[in-house]
């Protein structure tokens, strides 16, 4: 269109109406409005242009400008520190982490994407997660010394962090990739899931769920980043813009994410899958088990010194 300067492509991995699909739309506009055209940024949503992890590749080459979406521990191992368990509990400290006056996990992210070409903008919260379970389980499932009778758990592959966490927990670890754990649920491969949280278990796994553990694993959350070689050659003034937009959206995420929250875990109860919710003791004593075993394994991994940064 006459007047524009940029035309960039927007991707992400969500379905359409998801928390990631509203923040792209609301982030689009905001640079639209505020650039007067200038820029003007297609969204291409639901993993159109690919998986997640290639569309990253293709920001870091600049062959798509721009994205929300997780960010791949493949380049840089230090990018674990983002989902790591138990690393933020609640609300309060997912906010203080990500968006508060010094927000160590957002400068930490930032400062290790600047090394693989990506220019972080913000973050964008999508809730804390738990444990999906295809039965109601017999055991106690938030005591991690409590017997466990073999039940299996998925755990995302690849990721030493959540291995372990697994096996703090006292359940079986096995690696499933997100895309075949309905089958994996279905013929008892495994027989719980963590990894995401209440929404995208109820979307992709309602009818092998009968039981859901709002263990508040990980703070699941997603970035907007841009290729950092374009971000660079932008003004001072259109950089403003941008900036702005994403963080006024990252700010808006946390409201809508803590009630979809909410909304779902209803949804499920409404469904008659039984959901056990932690007691803040509960919490507490199951952090400390899962921080003690898992962080130390992590200290080799993510680096001594952004560990230390977290504790």
């Amino acid at each position: 269109p006459p007047g524009t300067k940029y035309q960039w492509r927007w991707a992400h991995y969500q379905p359409i109406d998801s928390i990631v699909d509203k923040v792209s739309k609301a982030v689009v506009q905001e640079i639209a409005q505020k650039s007067q055209g200038r820029i003007k940024i297609d969204i291409y949503p639901a993993s159109q242009l690919g998986d997640w992890m290639e569309v990253s590749e293709q920001i870091m080459r600049g062959s798509v400008e721009i994205g929300l979406l997780p960010v791949s521990p493949a380049y840089d191992p230090r990018i674990q520190v983002r989902v790591l368990p138990y690393s933020v509990m609640n609300w309060k400290e997912a906010e203080s982490a990500f968006l508060g006056v010094n927000p160590y996990i957002l400068n930490i992210m930032e400062e290790v994407m600047s090394g693989i070409d990506l220019k972080a903008l913000a973050v964008v919260a999508q809730g804390f997660g738990g444990g999906g379970f295809a039965q109601v389980p017999a055991v106690d499932v938030l005591d991690p010394a409590a017997d466990k009778k073999g039940i299996k758990m998925r755990f995302p592959p690849g990721n030493q962090a959540w291995e372990n966490m697994v096996k703090a927990m006292g359940f079986l670890p096995t690696p499933v990739p997100w895309g075949d754990l309905y089958m994996g649920l279905q013929t008892k491969l495994v027989d719980a899931q963590v990894g995401g949280q209440v929404y995208d278990t109820w979307v992709s796994f309602r009818d092998v769920t009968k039981c859901w553990v709002q263990y508040n694993t990980h703070f699941q959350n997603s970035f907007i980043y841009m290729n950092a070689n374009l971000w660079k050659k932008l003004n001072p003034a259109d950089q403003q813009i941008i900036k702005n937009a994403c963080v006024n959206q990252s700010k808006a995420s946390f409201g809508i994410a803590r009630s979809e929250d909410e909304k779902y875990v209803d949804m499920m109860k409404g469904a008659g899958i039984k959901v056990i919710i932690p007691t803040d003791d509960q919490l507490v004593k199951l952090s400390k088990v899962i921080r003690a075993k898992v962080w130390p394994v992590m200290d080799p991994i993510i680096g001594k010194k952004i560990m230390n940064e977290v504790r």
